[in-house]
């Protein structure tokens, strides 16, 4: 994603601020990172140009050098990035195969008291039960997760699929995942 959007804004010719040091790259940030293997249909970025543009100017100029599959809907100007904390949470669509009834698998999750779970970045266990806000069963392959997801706690989707695993007994057996949207929080 940051590599499709630093290429598309040379293309562009727009006038990017650059970090300063050893090895300055573009100055962008996306809301919330990506995680590898996900696919997404929703997602923010803050750029920095050197000099004011048109909201709608950029929006066209950079529209046109994106790579196929991606469209950029929106562009404002703000005084200030806070982005990256203003995250508050997301959803997730999943497309699975499990050994067990998905629905019966889900259900048992989602009544337990706690979930907890060792976070990778993290020392020691998290119950992730309240990082979880709401999950849709769709069929017998496919469910979304609505969840807390930002700088101040966010729930990674492969965690999920674990803890899935882990308290019902269910084998899973992952054929997407897909960040569907991004919701800041209202200040």
């Amino acid at each position: 994603m940051m590599n499709a959007f630093t290429r598309s804004l040379r293309r562009a010719e727009m006038d990017v601020i650059y970090t300063q040091g050893f090895n300055p790259g573009m100055r962008l940030v996306f809301a919330l990172p990506l995680p590898v293997g996900v696919s997404s249909d929703s997602e923010y970025v803050d750029i920095w140009f050197n000099k004011e543009y048109d909201s709608q100017f950029a929006l066209d100029k950079l529209s046109k050098s994106l790579p196929d599959g991606f469209e950029m809907l929106e562009a404002f100007e703000v005084e200030k990035s806070t982005l990256m904390e203003d995250v508050g949470s997301a959803i997730y669509g999943f497309k699975v195969n499990s050994t067990l009834n998905l629905k019966s698998s889900l259900d048992k999750l989602l009544s337990l008291n706690k979930i907890e779970m060792e976070k990778s970045n993290k020392k020691g266990i998290v119950d992730i039960l309240p990082y979880i806000y709401k999950i849709d069963y769709h069929d017998e392959h496919s469910f979304s997760v609505l969840c807390k997801a930002g700088a101040k706690g966010n729930l990674h989707p492969r965690l999920l699929l674990k803890a899935l695993e882990k308290y019902t007994k269910t084998q899973i057996e992952e054929i997407s995942i897909n960040r569907n949207k991004l919701f800041l929080k209202v200040q």
